[in-house]
């Protein structure tokens, strides 16, 4: 941890320290619930143990609206989730244009969401479905699909913007609610609260 902190405090490797915090994500994960599958056990260590959990259970309005021009528009979780277009469109209402949601409110509640689209009394929406769906949209979600999957396979990093400035000096910029400090949080919490949990119960990870 202290090793990650420097290279997040160093702009020379700024991405190797994002790269280090989300595999130390994953490896608690993989430790706690060895029984699932790597991203679900990544999800469920960052909502039950890092202590953000309102934090990352918000949606990404952004990433539901475009979510048809994204890298997920063919994976079948996402595409089981009906009304797509209804939603937005009722959303659009509320919020705005994608531009609108950018400059504004981009992060809000699943509670609201789901608030908003039932007040526009779309015709045969299946709210249960919503309710079930909605959560693949949370930051918890685009934490493991768009940071922990693109740096590990992809060396990817798409919430950071990276330039070079007239000097030869490499610039980073945080353009997602999911920052490196946020993530370096999201670590500490998780280690402290699950080391604290397996010492009160006298317990290995995987026997809680």
């Amino acid at each position: 941890m202290a090793r990650a902190k420097e290279l997040l405090d160093g702009k020379r490797y700024y991405l190797e320290g994002l790269l280090t915090l989300s595999c130390y994500v994953g490896a608690f994960g993989a430790m706690r619930y060895p029984s699932l599958k790597d991203g679900e056990a990544y999800v469920k260590i960052v909502l039950e143990y890092s202590g953000k959990r309102d934090f990352y259970e918000q949606i990404d309005l952004l990433f539901l609206f475009q979510w048809p021009r994204s890298k997920l528009r063919d994976k079948g979780n996402y595409k089981d989730l009906k009304n797509h277009t209804e939603i937005v469109a009722a959303l659009t209402k509320v919020y705005g244009s994608e531009e609108d949601i950018k400059a504004k409110t981009r992060y809000v509640s699943k509670e609201d969401v789901i608030g908003h689209v039932r007040a526009a009394a779309i015709p045969g929406l299946n709210e249960q479905n919503l309710q079930d769906k909605l959560p693949l949209f949370s930051l918890a979600e685009l934490l493991y699909r768009y940071l922990r999957c693109d740096a590990v396979h992809n060396a990817g990093f798409p919430f950071i913007n990276k330039w070079t400035d007239m000097e030869g000096n490499v610039e980073y910029e945080e353009n997602h609610a999911i920052t490196g400090t946020i993530l370096h949080e999201t670590v500490e919490g998780i280690t402290n609260n699950l080391c604290n949990e397996c010492l009160k119960a006298g317990k290995r990870p995987y026997q809680l």
